[in-house]
Parts: structure tokens; sequence; C-alpha cells
């Protein structure tokens, strides 16, 4: 967890809130590419 928040938020520090916020952004990117991924897919197999 400490690496994604190191990652997404380099200039916050250590804290619970900082923690979380990173781990939601995380969350919602893996969620955006998997929606990206899967209109793709559709649009490849779709002609």
């Amino acid at each position: 967890m400490l690496i994604i928040r190191r990652h997404l938020l380099p200039h916050e520090d250590d804290s619970e809130q900082s923690i979380a916020r990173a781990l939601w952004l995380h969350k919602n990117h893996l969620e955006s590419l998997e929606i990206v991924t899967a209109n793709g897919v559709n649009k490849a197999f779709s002609g």
C-alpha cells in the first residue's frame, strides 16, 4: 500500500488519509482500464 501511495501521491505523508486516497485512486484507475479494455474488445469484435 505504501508503494502505491508513494507512486500516486509522492509529496504526501504516510497518513491513513493519504494511503486511503491513493488506494481509491488506484482502484478507480483499474476500473477505468477495465472499462476501456471491454469497450475496445467489443469494438474489435463487433465489426
